[in-house]
């Protein structure tokens, strides 16, 4: 009687228990389901997270690619149950501009092995419960979550379930095999070259295991030599930092129509087969534009004439105009000096210029390369870092101004002002036109700049090196176009009067990081900063003096002590509250839930991807976007206007920007409610908007 108790009992269990209840999210529905009826005492049983995503939406897989973020469960499981390892579908490459994600879509299953413990009791119920967190995209990315749970009998045996044992055994049969095939990998020419004996015929591609080793949008070039499959790889940022000794990753064979998954451990080899012909194969397939999904080295040398055009045009964007008075004060000085000194001036601003960007670029993908979710223009993300330029900017204005001089003998003031500071002077000219000038993205600049905090180091070095060539290049031709230097004015007495003039160019540009700073680290943080310009200007004013003595090491010594007391109080800034956007009208916050929502329901939406610190982003602010004819425009044609600000760090905004193929600020968008994004020019006009906003509002 108790057997026919216990029986009875499973099958109406397991008649209600088949499957976990259906959990519907943004753009989802997922559930748990069991391979079988009921979970036996000690045996394994095999449970899946089921999704159905909505159509062109997409998952990602463990190692998500160039962005993304793979699934995450945590269980809560009865005592004594045991969850395995988490196994993906195949995945399959994902393009995104310059960039590549590894991904799934449509009804991916992910399979879960639970241990049953043997002492589990038969005619009891097991509740399974997983908080289920993923990040599923389209054009915008939404992070979503899901509570699910599983109630399942525990009996002594168990029979499959209907629909739900094809669906999980098929993904079973799905999962990557582990052939024991032996792969070894070194490197040759700056390549990765992946060696795999016996490896089964069909077109390969390698998926890395883990994000950072090699490039996911790079060109994979294949070759058969002696029964071994040859694959050339591009090196990550990772790979470049810490090479690994074993280079773990899955093979995908496409065969017939069917894909086959093989697990892959290559151990490092010191002797590699000769890889000419791999690497010959390589370069061909790249100078085809075939094999990769994302800019391959082919598309390099546009890009560098892009960098180069975009850092030219970079001298007439507003974010360097301070810059730009401070080398014409410079160029001024150097009115009737020989053509060698010209050119010394020209090198050490180039230079500056260009030695910055290469440290900006290390450190900028140094920290990528250990997580960080950073744009171009980081730097300015900081209250510490923007007080500091700050603080620069004002002392240059005093020098400007006359207070002190910098590299002159100074005889007498009158005559050290019509003195040149020299080369120093030009290379720190060039360091501070990239601390400014760089935050904000001008034209051509977009692409270059997006594909280059993806690229391989040397290709991200090289693209960063030719965008501070352009910069410098108007400077440059006065070096080597000497018929310029010649039509420089004489100088004379105007000379101090002009340099006296651009010190109000440098005050302005104070008055603006100090309002920088309010909005990132509040009021407090700008009495701070207040404080450290009077004894910044005490330092100033201490230094001078002792230029005008000649030499008084006193002197001295109390301006070195009062800039740093100027100083160190800065260094403790933090950020505070978000930035606001009270009396803003028509404005919302960037929200990538609402934003899918608005695109469901066919609404046109504006997105201004802005800074305070990005001087082009409040041009277009003011001039066009905060007029009153473009704001009743907003109004008129039902279009939302949401605000992307990165004046504080924020890896939501900065992930939405690198899926466009961008790095930086400005960048415009406007979805017209078809779901269809078309990014707008980085200055803006009232005609544009118009054009834009009553076409296709």
């Amino acid at each position: 009687m108790l057997r026919l108790l216990l029986a009875a009992f499973t099958l109406f269990a397991a008649a209600h228990a088949q499957t976990g209840e259906a959990v519907r999210t943004g753009h989802a529905t997922s559930r748990l389901i069991s391979e079988q009826s009921a979970a036996v005492p000690g045996e394994t049983l095999w449970v899946a997270l089921a999704q159905e995503l909505d159509e062109g939406w997409h998952v990602y897989w463990k190692n998500p690619g160039d962005s993304g973020l793979p699934l995450n469960l945590g269980w809560q499981l009865p005592e004594g149950f045991e969850a395995g390892e988490l196994g993906y579908p195949l995945p399959h490459r994902l393009p995104l501009g310059p960039l590549t994600n590894f991904g799934h879509e449509g009804s991916p299953t992910f399979l879960v092995p639970i241990k049953v413990p043997p002492g589990a009791q038969p005619g009891t119920m097991a509740r399974l419960d997983v908080f289920a967190e993923w990040l599923i995209c389209l054009d915008v990315c939404i992070p979503e979550s899901a509570d699910l749970s599983l109630s399942i009998p525990i009996a002594a045996s168990a029979s499959p379930v209907p629909g739900q044992t094809e669906r999980i055994r098929t993904a079973r049969s799905a999962q990557p095999r582990d052939l024991g095939l032996e792969a070894a990998f070194s490197e040759a020419e700056g390549t990765v070259v992946l060696r795999i004996e016996g490896a089964p015929e069909g077109d390969p591609f390698f998926y890395p295991a883990v994000g950072g080793l090699i490039e996911p949008s790079s060109t994979q070039a294949t070759l058969r030599e002696d029964g071994a499959l040859l694959i050339a790889l591009t090196p990550g940022i990772e790979y470049e930092f810490e090479p690994p000794q074993t280079l773990e990753g899955l093979l995908t064979l496409a065969m017939e129509g069917e894909e086959v998954g093989v697990e892959i451990a290559a151990v490092r080899s010191e002797e590699m087969v000769a890889a000419a012909p791999l690497l010959a194969r390589l370069n061909a397939a790249e100078a085809g534009g075939g094999g990769g999904s994302g800019a391959s080295s082919a598309s390099l040398p546009l890009l560098l004439l892009f960098a180069l055009l975009g850092g030219l045009i970079l001298n007439a964007m507003p974010c360097v105009f301070p810059i730009v008075f401070l080398k014409a004060s410079s160029i001024a000085s150097l009115a009737g000096a020989e053509r060698k000194t010209i050119r010394m001036d020209a090198y050490a601003y180039t230079a500056g210029v260009l030695v910055t960007f290469a440290i900006m670029a290390v450190v900028l993908l140094s920290l990528r390369a250990a997580g960080a979710q950073l744009g171009w223009g980081f730097q300015l993300q900081s209250p510490v870092a923007v007080s500091i330029l700050a603080l620069i900017v004002f002392l240059i204005g005093l020098n400007l101004a006359g207070m002190f001089e910098v590299g002159t003998s100074f005889q007498g003031a009158g005559s050290g002002l019509a003195q040149k500071k020299g080369p120093a002077g030009s290379f720190f000219t060039g360091l501070l036109a990239v601390l400014v000038a760089a935050p904000c993205i001008g034209p051509f600049l977009g692409a270059p700049v997006g594909y280059a905090l993806t690229a391989p180091p040397a290709a991200a070095m090289a693209v960063f090196l030719v965008l501070g060539l352009g910069l410098a290049l108007p400077y440059l031709l006065l070096a080597f176009v000497p018929s310029l230097a010649e039509k420089l004015p004489r100088p004379g007495a105007w000379m101090i009067r002009l340099k006296q003039l651009f010190a109000f160019a440098m005050f302005g540009t104070v008055v603006w990081l100090v309002w920088v700073v309010s909005l990132q680290a509040g009021p407090d943080a700008v009495l701070r900063l207040g404080i450290a310009f009077v004894v910044a200007g005490l330092a100033a004013w201490l230094f001078g003096l002792a230029q005008e003595k000649g030499t008084s090491l006193p002197l001295q010594a109390a301006a070195a002590l009062a800039l740093v007391v100027a100083i160190v109080p800065l260094t403790g800034l933090q950020t505070a509250a978000p930035v606001s956007y009270a009396g803003e009208t028509a404005k919302e916050p960037y929200d990538e839930t609402r934003l899918a929502a608005l695109m469901e329901e066919g609404q046109p939406v504006f997105i201004d991807f802005t800074a305070a610190w990005c001087v082009t982003c409040q041009y277009n602010k003011r001039v066009v976007l905060e007029t009153a004819e473009i704001r009743d425009l907003f109004a008129q044609t039902g279009t939302v206007f949401m605000v992307a600000d990165l004046t504080n760090p924020d890896p939501i905004i900065t992930a939405a920007i690198e899926r466009q193929g961008r790095s930086g600020v400005p960048l415009y968008l406007y979805y017209d409610g078809t779901g269809e994004a078309e990014v707008l020019p980085q200055i803006l006009t009232a005609k544009l908007m118009k054009e834009t906003l009553e076409n296709r509002g």
